[in-house]
């Protein structure tokens, strides 16, 4: 791995991700599945990212919450994302298509735009929590199965529930685990996980961490109505990205 042309370009990929991640309380997968895929193909993007996102998250989740806790209070959500990562998942395997990533972008910009359209999911989230809870969930899970970036779907979801930022992001960093943990297994059982790709992985896996850690220490000046604001402003950008990046990159 120490020799291959791109590390160092890789490492800097999973440190800056990581410290987004660490800042934040989500975004590793985000951030670094596009810069992945500047050199590699969707896929392969995707499979260098699994591992790390996992460890960032792990530390996310058990720095404000347990799992116990999460498990106990969103096992509905977290069962729909299983689902949809199991479905999504397979279809990026099996038949990998660039376009998929305007399925999510159509997704965060309805969501975005619901006012105009004079769209609510207020009045659906308080009159059917269950359902409208394993559709999100379903839905979370299959774009993050398909294009690796299950974030702009939880969000929509996070802040029509109105979780506090700790509880947010412990109930995201335990869907990101089960959904990348999925991907290891669908990945493994096709034939693209083996030793040789692990062995390339595993050291982004500490440099990862070592960027949650420096990130980590900002978090906490984030107040509850800035970290809204970033949750909105990121979803713009990402829509606007996924669209670019689908026709042109």
């Amino acid at each position: 791995m120490f020799g291959n042309d791109f590390f160092w370009y890789e490492a800097l990929i999973v440190l800056f991700a990581g410290i987004v991640h660490g800042t934040l309380g989500f975004g590793f997968p985000m951030m670094a599945t596009p810069l992945f895929a500047l050199f590699l193909d969707l896929k392969k993007a995707v499979l260098f990212t699994l591992f790390p996102t996992i460890a960032v998250n792990f530390l996310s989740l058990k720095r404000d919450n347990s799992f116990g806790e999460i498990w106990g209070a969103y096992r509905l959500l977290i069962a729909s994302v299983i689902v949809g990562s199991i479905v999504g998942t397979n279809l990026l395997v099996l038949y990998d298509n660039a376009y998929y990533k305007l399925f999510l972008a159509g997704v965060i910009l309805l969501y975005l735009n619901k006012e105009r359209l004079h769209i609510s999911l207020t009045h659906s989230v308080a009159k059917h929590p269950q359902l409208m809870t394993m559709l999100i969930g379903f839905l979370s899970g299959f774009v993050g199965g398909i294009a690796n970036i299950m974030i702009p779907v939880l969000i929509i979801l996070i802040l029509e529930l109105k979780l506090e930022k700790k509880r947010a992001i412990g109930v995201m960093s335990f869907c990101f685990i089960t959904n990348k943990m999925l991907q290891v297994l669908i990945f493994g059982y096709h034939g693209n996980l083996n030793f040789e790709n692990f062995s390339m992985i595993l050291p982004l896996i500490f440099i990862a961490m070592v960027g949650f850690f420096i990130g980590s220490r900002l978090q906490d000046r984030i107040d509850e109505v800035l970290y809204k604001k970033i949750l909105n402003f990121i979803l713009w950008i990402l829509s606007s990205y996924l669209i670019v990046s689908t026709f042109y990159m």
